[in-house]
């Protein structure tokens, strides 16, 4: 599954993740991808339904002709996150340090996350 995954950013400039399904030209089951500066002036990432807070479900299809920008290759850690938000089965225990921890745990404590 993970293979046909794509992160890209759309005409109306959100990053979204979702299954690239060639054969109709679309993505489905999207996510977007939303920079969020925490307070001590690092930035997390979140990834969350396209229709949150009004969906909490990851479904939806967007043609591909409303795809500005697709990114070559999608960073292994947004790929995992992707998959345990659509499914919600956890692919990856330590995120190599992307908790908000530098040393790998959890919690706020400045570096980068990812978060739900």
């Amino acid at each position: 599954m993970s293979e046909n995954i794509i992160f890209g950013k759309l005409v109306t400039g959100e990053m979204v993740l979702g299954e690239k399904d060639d054969e109709n030209n679309n993505i489905k089951n999207i996510c977007l991808v939303q920079v969020m500066p925490t307070q001590s002036g690092s930035m997390q990432i979140a990834i969350v339904p396209y229709g949150f807070p009004f969906e909490e479900e990851v479904r939806g299809e967007i043609s591909m002709n409303n795809v500005l920008f697709q990114f070559k290759e999608v960073p292994t850690d947004l790929t995992d996150k992707y998959v345990e938000t659509k499914s919600n089965i956890m692919r990856a225990s330590n995120m190599g340090g992307l908790g908000g921890n530098p040393q790998g745990g959890q919690g706020g404590q400045g570096g980068s996350g990812l978060i739900l």
